[in-house]
């Protein structure tokens, strides 16, 4: 289940690996089933010229009754200790675990020139400040992770 998870910060990784390009935004997602979770992953991009300046991303994770209260409770416990809420200038990560559905939900909204080089650090964006990416290569790194674009 964890696998499922280290993906969603996979898109950071490719991210840091790119070049330059003009195009505004790019939204990339994923939906990935396992043992009886369902998780969706969305991830938007927008750039400023030839840099990253703002990202959004959110998890839906979802488990169907046929995964035991007691799994169930240590995945809410790993989510919880994996992203810790954040309300900063810039930098905002908000969880939702909602038990009587089975659902936990995970929205980061980043800021890049707004938000704290700590909290860009705690993540594994504090990269992204000064470097030049393209928008091409952004999205061809994103699909190689398993991630469909548009």
């Amino acid at each position: 289940m964890k696998k499922l998870f280290l993906l969603s910060f996979t898109f950071l990784l490719c991210l840091i690996l790119s070049g330059c390009d003009n195009k505004n935004e790019l939204t990339c997602s994923i939906t990935q089933k396992d043992n009886g979770a369902t998780m969706s992953q969305t991830v938007n991009v927008r750039f400023v010229e030839t840099r990253v300046s703002n990202i959004k991303m959110t998890i839906h994770t979802q488990v169907s009754e046929a995964v035991s209260k007691n799994d169930w409770n240590n995945l809410i416990t790993m989510l919880d200790e994996e992203y810790k809420e954040v309300n900063h200038i810039g930098f905002q990560l908000i969880k939702d675990n909602n038990d009587s559905d089975r659902t936990y939900n995970i929205t980061m909204t980043v800021d890049i020139d707004k938000a704290s080089k700590d909290d860009l650090s705690e993540y594994g964006l504090d990269n992204l400040v000064d470097a030049q990416l393209t928008y091409d290569a952004v999205k061809e790194q994103m699909e190689k992770s398993g991630l469909t674009c548009e």
